[in-house]
């Protein structure tokens, strides 16, 4: 199942079942390191205001950030332990997609 129909799932009120948090996990740990290779990422475009919504972050957010936003709410990470959110934001700063 693609993350993005899970994320869309999730912003309609929807839980994940731990497979589901598994498969999404794995996919954001592929994203982060196919950001590293190229810059044609569906992952790095605005994901839609209503899925920014479910993310509590603003509109025109990427999706990847709306996705490590929702996986930090659906699993937080334990005591110190890097979030997803700092994961993906390092991964951006790491390769030129936010400037500093």
């Amino acid at each position: 199942m693609n993350y993005q129909i899970l994320l869309e799932s999730y912003a309609a009120s929807e839980n994940f079942s731990k497979e589901e948090l598994s498969l999404l996990e794995l996919e954001l740990n592929s994203q982060l390191e196919s950001i590293k290779f190229s810059r044609t990422q569906d992952c790095t475009e605005k994901a839609p205001k209503h899925i920014c919504g479910a993310a509590q972050l603003c509109e025109d957010s990427s999706w990847i950030k709306c996705f490590a936003s929702i996986l930090d709410k659906a699993n937080p990470s334990s005591l110190g332990k890097k979030t997803w959110g700092e994961k993906v934001i390092e991964a951006l700063l790491d390769n030129n997609y936010l400037i500093n």
